[in-house]
């Protein structure tokens, strides 16, 4: 049993998200894939064990099929690293019509669908994600970039893949800490959505790492919420900036610490709480919320407190960010649970005050 949303942009091209559990081998491919177009899959090496279905079903007839087996990971995520992948394309005469696939996490969809943005003044791309962070957020929706010194997700591109197969029974094998760098996306779509996902996620006590009836359930929702923004809001003008809370603070903080010390689910998660207590002081929420957030941190094994960071350095990290405006930065914060609201030029002290929340030591 799956489900499919489709995604359309303004110029007509759709983005198919299917969810389901073991469907990677089941599902047909569409008609325009059905044909002998040359097709390039960019894997990462641990997960190649589920290339054999995928591989199967797309090895057909006379059809060339290219396996580029790379490691990338978030301090991977660079304009090198792209431009290598460039010349992989090239070594191996990719064409106009070839169809790129990118099957692994987040940081491999991103970087693989921004090539596939960018070659050729752009290909048609289809996104296998295998993470908890990739099936839930990263790989649907079609931002597609890569990093730079000043910050994450610098140079990038909106550009939908033709397909998001979000298959969970991918994630069986998926380590721990893989599945808690995407409970960040969880707890942020549980928070602005309200209703059924976030008493989904207030009430699940199932064992982290198995696709239990209840994660099942969460996985797919948060996916398909994810998406519903998309076909909303495509380049991120309304309703799709929702999707940002608890990320100006989480990426600041995974640029300050280095990528990849912190995963983007513990930096959003921090990240949230910060969003959380700024929530408070604008808008009077119950502080039983970001006390039953810090709870749902502590259950799966994320941190509620960062390491000893400079405030003001890490402000003006935030200011450096892709969501920054000439009038300065945008916030998302909450009226009430299910009640977002993006915020323009909240007060720097503010600002600071609410970093307290996820010192050890706050300085007065």
């Amino acid at each position: 049993m799956s489900e499919e949303i489709v995604i359309e942009s303004r110029s007509s091209q759709e983005s198919h998200v299917v969810i389901g559990h073991q469907m990677l081998g089941k599902w047909p491919w569409p008609t325009w894939l059905q044909q002998d177009i040359p097709v390039v899959v960019v894997v990462d090496p641990q997960v190649e064990q589920y290339l054999e279905s995928l591989l199967l079903t797309l090895r057909t007839g006379s059809r060339s099929v290219t396996v580029l087996s790379r490691t990338i990971t978030e301090h991977d995520k660079t304009l090198e690293t792209l431009a290598q992948l460039y010349r992989d394309f090239g070594e191996h005469r990719v064409t106009r019509d070839t169809v790129i696939i990118a099957v692994g996490g987040g940081v491999l969809t991103d970087l693989t669908g921004y090539a596939a943005a960018s070659y050729l003044r752009g290909l048609r791309w289809i996104a296998v994600p295998t993470t908890l962070l990739a099936q839930v957020d990263a790989a649907i929706g079609g931002k597609v970039a890569v990093n730079t010194e000043f910050g994450k997700n610098l140079v990038g591109a909106f550009h939908l893949p033709e397909i998001v197969a979000v298959d969970t029974s991918l994630l069986c094998s998926l380590p721990l800490r893989e599945w808690r760098a995407g409970l960040g996306e969880v707890i942020k779509s549980a928070l602005i959505a309200g209703d059924a996902l976030y008493e989904w996620v207030k009430d699940n006590r199932e064992p982290l790492g198995e696709i239990t009836p209840g994660w099942s359930a969460i996985i797919a929702e948060t996916a398909a919420l994810k998406a519903r923004f998309v076909q909303m809001d495509l380049y991120e003008k309304n309703e799709r900036m929702f999707l940002n809370f608890g990320h100006t603070v989480g990426h600041a903080l995974e640029n300050y610490f280095g990528y990849g010390t912190l995963s983007h689910g513990e930096a959003v998660g921090l990240g949230s709480l910060v969003a959380l207590r700024l929530s408070e002081r604008l808008f009077a929420l119950d502080h039983a919320v970001r006390d039953e957030v810090k709870t749902w941190l502590i259950r799966w094994g994320l941190p509620v407190k960062a390491q000893p960071f400079d405030p003001a350095v890490l402000m003006n990290i935030m200011f450096q960010d892709k969501k920054a405006r000439a009038f300065g930065l945008q916030w998302v914060l909450l009226k009430d649970i299910g009640r977002p609201a993006v915020v323009r030029n909240v007060d720097k002290d503010l600002v600071t005050e609410a970093f307290n929340v996820i010192q050890e030591n706050p300085k007065d």
